[in-house]
């Protein structure tokens, strides 16, 4: 085989293996390490609200069973995100900051997320974890 024939297979392979994780990380589930699925949830905190693709205190849903990653971006403030039922919470993090947790969803539900700090809860800063 030809050096241009392997360099073509070789870009094939890395565009197509490319495509293939960003569109599962487009639509939440990344493979970590090859042998199990992560549930990868991107929010934006902000004055008083979370956001998920411009979406303002999103419902955020899930399966029983999956290992859910929340990322946290804080792009205003002072903020965490908690969730009291499977025990899970970022960092309290400042403006400019990312902070992240993992936990498993093992039980059904509607379940309510929320920011710890302060007053931010009762101030509106929270959304709903479905897990189905």
């Amino acid at each position: 085989m030809n050096k241009f024939l392997v360099g073509v297979i070789v870009i094939l392979v890395v565009v197509i293996g490319g495509y293939f994780l960003f569109k599962g990380a487009a639509t939440g589930n990344v493979v970590a390490d090859g042998s199990e699925d992560v549930v990868v949830i991107n929010l934006t905190s902000s004055h008083f609200r979370f956001y998920l693709n411009g979406v303002e205190s999103p419902e955020l849903k899930v399966k029983e069973g999956d290992k859910v990653k929340i990322i946290l971006n804080n792009e205003e403030g002072f903020h965490d995100w908690k969730i009291d039922e499977f025990n899970a919470a970022t960092q309290q993090v400042s403006a400019g900051k990312v902070t992240s947790v993992e936990f498993i969803a093992d039980k059904k539900g509607t379940f309510e997320y929320y920011c710890s700090v302060g007053q931010h809860r009762a101030n509106g800063m929270l959304g709903k974890l479905i897990v189905e």
